[in-house]
């Protein structure tokens, strides 16, 4: 399989790259930045993960770094292709209101919504034309390269990404919103023992970190550091009746040292884990 690198496609200090093609295939391939394909005209499939979306004029697939891909020209396929580093996205962009929608594009493929279309929005109309004008400016820019383009183009690809959650959103509903924390609330469950610090979530997430911890403060009602605590000290409690060593608790629930761990352990429960222990054995 093809590896695709952003030193080798994106101009030395830019942040995107961006060109028209006419071609009839390419074979899957990976890359390590995020990629934006939108259909100019004709028919095509688009294979990203293993699922197949047939496009056409007006189609858009947001394509997160890490994700397997490839394409078939079906019918006259063209399209518009946009590759990025994840920094071209501004905080401003994301907002409270639109803050699920990103999760629906982003490389969190773990918490992903069992959806067809997780990643693809259609413009039809005057939506479209407006998509494809703006499109058509940042192809200009990234030709000519007139004074202050760098600036411009990143400008420009704020306003795409903000069309793209615009859309997102409308079709958003707030079951769905809900399922959405109900799955970050579980990977946590399910990975204590990996490294889940704000910068690894808000990462998988493409959410700026500081922006991510606001959000979840506001879902959870605490800190992440908190939540990822208190989770880790109710695992450990059920681990006390495998014979485990403390030491493999301690490690089984995420804490590289049995002194931190015996520390929150303490903070959280009021009682000290040897304490816990012997009321744990003697209700046993």
């Amino acid at each position: 399989m093809r590896i695709y690198r952003s030193e080798a496609l994106i101009k030395e200090n830019a942040s995107i790259h961006i060109f028209s093609s006419k071609e009839d295939s390419v074979p899957l391939h990976i890359h390590d930045f995020i990629e934006i394909i939108y259909v100019t005209q004709g028919i095509g499939d688009e294979t990203v993960n293993g699922i197949t979306h047939r496009v056409r004029r007006g189609d858009l697939l947001f394509i997160n770094y890490g994700s397997t891909h490839e394409f078939r020209n079906v019918d006259g396929f063209a399209f518009i292709n946009i590759c990025f580093r994840p920094e071209v996205m501004s905080e401003s962009v994301i907002t409270p209101e639109n803050a699920f929608a990103v999760l629906q594009l982003t490389a969190f493929e773990e918490i992903r919504r069992e959806s067809d279309e997780d990643g693809m929005v259609s413009f039809v109309g005057e939506e479209r034309d407006e998509v494809e004008r703006l499109l058509r400016a940042m192809q200009r820019e990234y030709t000519e390269e007139k004074h202050s383009w760098r600036t411009v183009i990143k400008s420009y690809m704020n306003v795409l990404i903000a069309f793209i959650l615009r859309k997102l959103v409308a079709e958003d509903a707030p079951e769905e919103q809900d399922a959405m924390w109900k799955e970050i609330s579980d990977y946590i469950d399910s990975n204590l023992e990996s490294d889940l610090t704000l910068s690894s979530l808000a990462g998988k997430c493409f959410y700026n970190p500081s922006y991510f911890s606001r959000a979840f403060k506001r879902r959870f009602d605490m800190p992440l550091s908190e939540y990822l605590n208190r989770k880790k000290i109710e695992r450990a409690m059920t681990l006390c009746d495998r014979k485990l060593s403390d030491d493999e608790i301690a490690r089984a629930v995420g804490f590289s040292y049995k002194s931190s761990f015996y520390r929150v352990f303490q903070r959280i429960t009021g009682m000290t884990f040897s304490q816990y222990k012997k009321k744990y054995q003697s209700k046993e």
